[in-house]
C-alpha cells in the first residue's frame, strides 16, 4: 500500500530547562499526546474540519520531563496513513478521497509514535431527521429513586443522511448536539427538573453518528421535577462547513406526568 507522510512544526507552550530531578531525554522529548483529531470524519473531496466548519490540520504535541507542564517548542511532528481513502498535504492537513468507514493515521515525534487513530471518509451530510418510530412515551418519574426505569425517556433517536445517492445514503462520524430547550421548573429552586443522558445514563449533551447514521440521548427526569404534568423538548442539531443541515433543529417533546412512587431498578 502507499504511504502518506505529512511532516509539520507541532504547537507548544512553554517550559523553562531548569534543573532537572530526572536527567531530559535526548532530544528532549519524553512523551507524546495521541493524534488530536479536529473531528471524527472527513467529507470526500473535502478537507478535515473542526466544529466551527473550519479546516484544521491533524496535531500531536510532544512533551518533556514535566508532562503537560513542558510542553515542548519546536518538536517536528509526522503523520502516515495506513490505509487508503485519503491523503495528507505537505502541512498535515488531511483530505478525503474515497469513502471509507475507518481510515488509520499514527502520529510520532522522533522515536515516539502514538497509537492508530481512526478517521471515516463520508458522503456529505446535508440533512439531519427523526428516527423515531413511535410516539415518544409518557414519563411517569418516581421521585423517591433516581435509578428507577419509569425516570427515564425513550430514546430520542435521530439520523443524519446525504442526499447525494439514491436511495440516501446514511452518514456516520457526524457530531450532533442536544440541547433541552424547554423543561417544567423544578421544586427546589435553581435545580433542574431534567438532563440529557448517554445509553449509559451518564449526562451527555453531544453524539456522534453510527455507521446507520443515527444517534439518540434521552432524558432523565430528576427528583426535583415538579409534581403536575408537563413536559420538556429538545432541539437536536448538526453543521457541515459550519452551516445547519437542512432539518436542523429536531424537535423532541417528551410528556412528564406526575411522580409515580412505585417503579423498577435499572440494571
Amino acid at each position: 500500500m502507499t504511504r502518506r507522510l505529512a511532516t509539520f512544526v507541532v504547537a507548544l507552550s512553554a517550559a523553562a530547562a531548569a534543573c532537572r530531578a530526572i536527567p531530559a531525554p535526548a532530544n528532549g522529548v519524553l512523551s507524546v499526546s495521541e493524534v488530536q483529531l479536529p473531528s471524527p470524519g472527513v467529507v470526500v473531496g473535502d478537507t478535515l474540519r473542526d466544529s466551527t466548519g473550519q479546516v484544521a490540520p491533524l496535531r500531536v504535541y510532544a512533551f518533556g520531563v514535566g508532562g503537560q507542564a513542558d510542553t515542548l517548542h519546536d518538536a517536528v511532528g509526522q503523520f502516515v496513513l495506513l490505509d487508503s481513502g485519503a491523503h495528507l498535504t505537505g502541512n498535515g492537513y488531511l483530505v478525503g478521497d474515497s469513502i471509507r468507514a475507518s481510515v488509520r493515521v499514527v502520529g510520532s515525534v522522533g522515536m515516539l509514535q502514538t497509537s492508530a487513530a481512526t478517521v471515516s471518509v463520508t458522503p456529505r451530510p446535508d440533512s439531519i431527521g427523526s428516527a423515531l418510530t413511535a410516539a415518544i412515551a409518557t414519563v411517569a418519574f418516581n421521585p423517591l429513586d433516581s435509578t428507577a426505569t419509569a425516570n427515564y425517556s425513550t430514546a430520542l433517536a435521530a439520523n443524519v443522511v446525504s442526499m447525494d445517492s439514491v436511495p440516501p445514503a446514511a452518514v456516520q462520524s457526524v457530531v450532533v448536539h442536544y440541547a433541552i430547550v424547554y423543561q417544567p421548573a423544578a421544586s427546589v429552586p435553581g435545580a433542574a427538573s431534567a438532563v440529557l443522558v448517554d445509553p449509559l445514563g451518564n449526562p451527555s449533551t453531544v453524539d456522534t453518528t453510527d455507521v446507520n447514521g443515527q444517534v439518540s440521548r434521552r432524558i432523565r427526569v430528576r427528583p426535583q421535577a415538579p409534581t403536575v404534568a408537563d413536559s420538556v423538548v429538545v432541539e437536536v442539531t448538526a453543521q457541515y462547513r459550519g452551516v445547519l443541515l437542512r432539518g436542523s433543529p429536531v424537535l423532541f417533546v417528551v410528556p412528564i406526568q406526575g411522580p409515580q412512587i412505585s417503579g423498577s431498578r435499572r440494571h
